[in-house]
């Protein structure tokens, strides 16, 4: 458990680290709503709601290997699994470590090491 929650702490200051990156302004909240309201972001809240987290994941870096996602929406993504706790990701056969390797994984895509 406890490092369970460590981990879940490590990637939240990751997330936060890569919010300051991508938008070093600071983000507002119009530009949050701009990039939750986009039709792939729309199409992963579906299938967050749906507990289908893999299939969510495998749409995500498609979409970016078509050029069709941004490094914000993979941080965004992320963030909403991570919100979801180790209980509800396992409900969906998902764990809190994908998440910190999915994470590490499409940050990759946009040439981000963490």
């Amino acid at each position: 458990m406890i490092k369970n929650d460590f981990l879940l702490r490590q990637i939240q200051e990751t997330i936060l680290f890569l919010v300051r990156l991508l938008f070093p302004r600071g983000i507002t909240e119009r530009e949050r709503k701009e990039i939750r309201n986009t039709e792939l972001y729309l199409a992963l809240t579906d299938l967050i709601r749906a507990q289908k987290f893999g299939e969510a994941e495998d749409l995500l870096f498609e979409k970016a290997a078509e050029g069709g996602a941004d490094a914000a929406t993979g941080v965004f993504f992320y963030e909403d699994l991570l919100a979801l706790g180790e209980t509800k990701l396992r409900a969906g056969d998902f764990s809190v470590k994908e998440v910190e390797s999915g994470l590490n994984d499409y940050m990759k895509l946009f040439h981000l090491r963490i």
